[in-house]
């Protein structure tokens, strides 16, 4: 099973990378419930794989 201090390690990293999250310390994270952190991270993945795509499209448009 995964340790809640290595679900927050791996948001704060997601955070840093997304220009639309809101930044968060790490150590407020460290409140939130195992489930609400799961919760967070799934969002963050989320729209990663949305900026990726909308990247992708960026990138095919330009190819043209």
């Amino acid at each position: 099973m995964v340790e809640k201090k290595e679900i927050i390690l791996e948001i704060a990293k997601l955070i840093e990378s997304d220009p639309t999250a809101t930044p968060m310390e790490p150590t407020v994270l460290e409140f939130l419930s195992e489930e609400e952190l799961i919760a967070v991270l799934k969002n963050l993945y989320k729209s990663k794989e949305t900026r990726s795509e909308q990247n992708e499209e960026w990138f095919q448009e330009l190819c043209k």
